[in-house]
């Protein structure tokens, strides 16, 4: 009888796996998967590491603008003093004033 219950699994169709082969190809399934999964982190890794270079080069050229816009800025009075001259120094409170002139003449 041993022999007839060995002889009925061998004659068995190919096509029913054995659970633990069911077992096998469940996990290589989920390896697979495992594994496009990593890709597609790295993929997405590699994407940000690129994004992270793009906006700091856009970083340095914003700085670059406002360095060239405060330069700029601090050059235009310097070439309006050497196009008109020294502008007038503002007088301090309390210093000397020109006296006032007034000349009344007399009707006649």
């Amino acid at each position: 009888m041993a022999n007839e219950s060995q002889a009925a699994i061998a004659n068995a169709p190919a096509s029913l796996p054995s659970p633990t082969a069911a077992l096998f190809q469940k996990a290589h399934a989920k390896l697979v998967t495992l594994q496009r999964i990593d890709e597609q982190l790295h993929s997405i890794l590699d994407q940000r590491r690129k994004l992270q270079d793009e906006l700091r080069e856009v970083q340095g050229q914003i700085n670059d603008e406002f360095d060239r816009v405060i330069r700029d800025a601090q050059e235009a009075p310097a070439r309006l003093i050497a196009q008109f001259g020294e502008p007038p120094k503002p007088r301090r409170i309390g210093s000397p004033k020109e006296a006032l002139r007034l000349e009344v003449a007399e009707a006649g």
